[in-house]
């Protein structure tokens, strides 16, 4: 079946109902992973796909949230019989950030490899390519391509347009203030995937006032996440990524539908869309 789950929606917060965000393309085939937060692979496994299995990754942004998984991905996927090089697609910076955890694992791989003496070592070979202006991929009946989003101070930030069969379009939108290179990119979209910061209860332990004044300065409100739907004329729109993980779920879709009167998904762990 051709669809597009969710296999984790929720934020650096841990929670045993939400795990880190990742979103899963599965189509024509072909199996297409973006972002691997935390426990990427518990879900996969949930969903009978070993990380072997994944053509390639994109990345959205550096933010441990969205990465924290990405070794894992690589050193499972060889475990699980992965024959060909692992592609890795993201921001500037990304290279680096692989290069620098094989380095921190280079001692314990280079002991597995000797001792396991497993056939297929082509597959901890990698490629990383890093967004230069943009980014366009396409494979069989897959165009893939970038948006740049702003989550200043991270930068760079992208979300990706997914098309399909050049005519059904999924837009996932990463981490993101209002943006309206989003809106360009999303018209008219089939499915927006969006990301959704809700509230951050103040606690003096862990959060200084202008801890919460950042944090929700860098994400989408329920209101902006509702207007820009509306403005790209989506009609679907799927919400994930929850700050907190969570919350009140009727409120939330209060407030987005006071400004997007179309179809609103209040998105969950392993959550799928047929395509």
């Amino acid at each position: 079946m051709n669809k597009i789950t969710l296999l984790g929606t929720g934020c650096p917060s841990p929670s045993h109902i939400r795990y880190g965000p990742s979103t899963l393309l599965e189509y024509d085939g072909l199996k297409f992973l973006f972002d691997l937060g935390s426990g990427v692979t518990q879900r996969l496994s949930q969903l009978d796909i070993k990380p072997s299995e994944l053509d390639s990754v994109f990345i959205t942004h550096i933010h441990s949230d969205h990465i924290v998984d990405l070794y894992q991905v690589y050193i499972s996927g060889w475990h699980t019989g992965r024959e060909e090089p692992f592609t890795i697609y993201g921001p500037k910076g990304i290279s680096d950030h692989f290069e620098t955890i094989l380095k921190a694992y280079e001692k314990e791989l280079l002991n597995r490899i000797k001792w396991e003496k497993r056939p297929n070592e082509k597959g901890l070979e990698y490629e990383v390519i890093e967004i230069e202006e943009n980014l366009n991929v396409s494979k069989e009946n897959i165009s893939i391509s970038s948006i740049d989003v702003d989550h200043y101070p991270v930068d760079p930030a992208y979300g990706y347009k997914i098309t399909l069969n050049d005519s059904k379009t999924i837009v996932i939108s990463g981490d993101t203030r209002y943006s309206d290179n989003l809106i360009h990119a999303a018209k008219g979209a089939d499915i927006l995937i969006h990301e959704v910061f809700i509230e951050l209860a103040f606690n003096e332990k862990r959060m200084s006032e202008q801890t919460v004044k950042n944090i929700e300065d860098y994400h989408t409100s329920p209101e902006d996440v509702g207007k820009i739907a509306k403005e790209a004329e989506v009609k679907k729109l799927v919400l994930t990524h929850f700050v907190p993980p969570v919350f009140d779920e009727e409120d939330l879709r209060k407030r987005i539908s006071e400004h997007f009167p179309g179809e609103i998904v209040i998105g969950s762990d392993l959550l799928s869309l047929e395509l």
